[in-house]
């Protein structure tokens, strides 16, 4: 969601030289976004239909300037397998722009739309603190 939701940002308002990819620990190659992830993006303006799931691969994370993760234990994960990288690897309420910035945002799959819905309202939040930032970034 926060891929698609950001993409949707730039497409409104791009920032050059950003690029987005998301990509996970046991992704299945192929997936896509689950039922209730796509009705609850498409509820607040955002299409995930043409989301894949994809492995993160050492070229991923060689080539990004930034890594975000969902969750604490994926940031420790990640720092095990690619100690290199871990200035650029921030948790994604790193950006949130109140509460608590080492919290994670925990995945819905296997629960209701109230879930989806939740996780959706905290990745805006820090998706567009996110692009904020970026943009800023960028321009000044």
């Amino acid at each position: 969601m926060a891929e698609w939701l950001l993409r949707k940002l730039l497409q409104d308002r791009p920032i050059p030289g950003v690029q987005v990819h998301s990509a996970g620990f046991i992704a299945l190659p192929g997936n896509t976004a689950t039922d209730l992830a796509l009705l609850v993006a498409k509820e607040q303006g955002v299409d995930l239909s043409q989301h894949r799931a994809q492995p993160l691969t050492s070229s991923l994370v060689r080539e990004a300037d930034l890594i975000l993760v969902m969750e604490p234990g994926h940031r420790w994960e990640l720092l095990y397998h690619r100690s290199e990288a871990a200035s650029k690897i921030f948790l994604l309420t790193h950006f949130a722009p109140s509460g608590d910035r080492d919290r994670g945002i925990a995945d819905p799959y296997g629960m209701d739309i109230e879930a989806y819905r939740l996780c959706f309202r905290e990745i805006r939040e820090c998706v567009e603190s996110l692009f904020a930032w970026l943009s800023g970034v960028r321009c000044g």
